[in-house]
């Protein structure tokens, strides 16, 4: 059939089947995911306003704000990602050949990107980073990105063990963790730390899996408990300082205690339909082109500010994270939007948002 009356390229058609695959999504799944890209954009916010020394030294609530989100924000979004390939059945061939346009191409053409601003904006900085350093993304992952490379390779090794029993799963996935726990000063020295956040990331994505009923029972309880065991475990950590090895252990516990919280408050306001809720759904949905993106602007306008001579007083304070916040989010759903409409989402390896 030629291109142009294929049915299935109609844009009626398409709009069609999105809207009932919509109508077959989990709304708290995405509600669940925009609670998440939030934290992800403001946890950047927070650490580059600290790295570039804008609050006293003496302030404290920055880094312990960073550390609670960082505690358990990304093992919210392994943790999903588990959930949702649970349901899928493909054979591995052709899930394979899914994860090269949706995780494998926005990894590589994301990161050559951030790379090359990171050499140009090396000229007035005291950083030098060559272009010739890029090959390295294929062991050393630009932050924010090595979350695709993770995941790329929890998806792969689900594969593998996918037709086996959830306690098996669920053991193959803390031996995985554990192991390379012994080894981390020399995984650290050959500066290989994605080793160490994919297989955190392949316990996460495997409870995901093996959690699906009981996340549909969450409720009430649930929610609060899970928020009153996070904040405790989150001041215990912040206290402790604890690292390595021991660290990781200790973090499992409060990363829990943030994703039964989230997952079940998301779950209570899912049914609601005020404006905060379909913001928090609609933010979800279109997550990858926010995370992928937001790093640009988010650090973009804090040089800006900075320029302009910005203070760290409440207000300062204020402006900076919600111009960041608010150009994080709001220039890549923009940006998504824009490509959307000429159909060249697949060329930046985000999700197509239906503009009309």
């Amino acid at each position: 059939m030629p291109r142009d009356t294929d049915i299935s390229r109609h844009p009626r058609t398409q709009r069609i089947a999105e809207t009932v695959h919509n109508l077959r999504r989990d709304q708290s799944l995405d509600i669940a995911k925009g609670i998440g890209i939030l934290l992800v954009v403001l946890g950047h916010c927070l650490k580059g306003l600290i790295a570039s020394a804008f609050f006293p030294a003496t302030a404290q609530w920055p880094p312990q704000v960073v550390d609670a989100i960082y505690l358990f924000h990304m093992p919210l979004f392994f943790v999903i990602s588990g959930h949702l390939a649970s349901g899928k059945r493909r054979p591995v061939k052709s899930t394979l050949t899914k994860l090269l346009p949706t995780i494998v191409w926005p990894y590589f053409l994301w990161s050559i990107l951030q790379g090359l601003v990171e050499v140009y904006l090396s000229r007035y900085t005291t950083s030098h980073v060559e272009i010739s350093s890029l090959y390295e993304i294929l062991w050393v992952p630009i932050v924010p990105y090595w979350f695709l490379y993770a995941l790329f390779f929890c998806h792969v090794g689900y594969l593998a063990i996918r037709k086996l029993s959830h306690p098996v799963q669920m053991t193959i996935a803390a031996v995985v963790f554990a192991v390379p726990m012994f080894f981390i000063v020399p995984i650290s020295l050959l500066h290989l730390q994605v080793v160490l956040q994919t297989v955190r990331g392949f316990l996460y994505f495997i409870l995901g899996v093996v959690s699906v009923s009981q996340v549909k029972q969450l409720g009430r309880w649930a929610a609060v408990a899970g928020t009153i065991l996070f904040v405790v475990f989150a001041v215990v950590l912040y206290q402790a300082q604890w690292d390595g090895a021991k660290g990781m252990f200790a973090a499992l516990p409060g990363a829990l205690a943030g994703i039964i919280a989230t997952l079940a408050w998301s779950r209570m306001i899912a049914p609601q339909t005020n404006f905060a809720v379909r913001t928090l759904a609609f933010l979800g949905r279109y997550s990858m082109s926010i995370y992928v993106m937001h790093i640009f602007f988010t650090a973009g306008i804090r040089i800006a500010l900075h320029k302009l001579g910005t203070q760290p007083t409440a207000a300062g304070t204020i402006l900076e994270i919600f111009a960041a916040m608010s150009l994080g989010v709001a220039v890549p759903l923009a940006i998504n939007w824009l490509v959307s409409k000429f159909n060249m989402d697949s060329w930046f390896g985000i999700q197509h948002m239906e503009t009309t």
